[in-house]
C-alpha cells in the first residue's frame, strides 16, 4: 500500500540521516516506525486485504498486526539506542514463524477470493521477519561503528558507554573526549 511505501521511505531517509549526522534523523526514524507500529496494530486487517475488506480472518489478522507492530518498535529502539530493543525483536522473531506458518496452512485451504488477503499478509510478515533477524543479529557496536565511521574512538567510547552504562569512568572518558572534539572544532572555526 502507499501508506506502507511512504512510511517505508521515511524511514530509509531517516537512517541516510542518522548516518550522515543531520538534523532531524531521530525524529524521521521515531515518526515513521512509530507510525507502522500504530497502524499495524488496529488496522492491519486493511493493510492485508489490499483495500477491499473481504470476508477475511479479522483475529489472525489482529494478532498478527499485535506481535508484527512490535518489530518497528524493536527496530526503532535499537537503531535509537534505547534499551529493551532486542526483547521487543525478539517476540517478534519467536511469533512471527509462527504467524507465517499459520497464514501457509490457510491459504492452502481457502477460497479463491481470500488468497490475495493470505498473500499480502505472509508477504508482509516475511518482509519484517526478515527485518527483524538482521537487526536481532546485528550487535549495537556494529551500529555505533557504522553511523561513527569517521570517528572511531568515539565509537569505541560511544560503545562502551551504551554496554556499561554504569560505570562512571566510561561515561566521564566519553562526554571528555565529545568536549574536547567540540573545543577543537571551535577553535578550528574561528581561524
Amino acid at each position: 500500500m502507499r501508506t506502507e511505501k511512504v512510511l517505508t521511505i521515511l524511514f530509509l531517509v531517516g537512517l541516510l540521516f542518522k548516518v550522515l549526522h543531520w538534523i532531524g534523523a531521530s525524529q524521521i526514524l521515531a515518526i515513521s516506525l512509530m507510525t507502522i507500529a500504530m497502524l499495524y496494530f488496529p488496522a492491519a486487517f486493511y493493510f492485508f486485504c489490499d483495500k477491499v475488506i473481504k470476508r477475511q480472518n479479522i483475529a489472525l489478522s489482529i494478532v498478527s498486526g499485535l506481535f508484527l507492530s512490535l518489530i518497528p518498535l524493536g527496530i526503532l529502539f535499537k537503531i535509537m539506542y534505547w534499551r529493551g530493543g532486542q526483547v521487543y525483536l525478539l517476540t517478534g522473531l519467536v511469533t512471527a514463524p509462527i504467524i507465517l506458518a499459520v497464514i501457509y496452512f490457510l491459504k492452502s485451504k481457502t477460497a479463491d477470493e481470500l488468497k490475495t488477503y493470505y498473500r499480502n499478509m505472509f508477504l508482509r510478515t516475511s518482509i519484517l521477519t526478515a527485518l527483524a533477524f538482521l537487526f536481532y543479529l546485528t550487535p549495537t557496536s556494529t551500529l555505533l561503528e557504522i553511523q561513527y565511521f569517521r570517528d572511531p574512538e568515539l565509537a569505541r567510547l560511544k560503545t562502551l558507554h551504551y554496554t556499561y552504562p554504569d560505570n562512571y569512568e566510561y561515561k566521564k572518558q566519553h562526554d571528555d573526549y565529545i568536549s574536547k572534539r567540540d573545543s577543537m572544532y571551535i577553535y578550528l572555526n574561528k581561524q
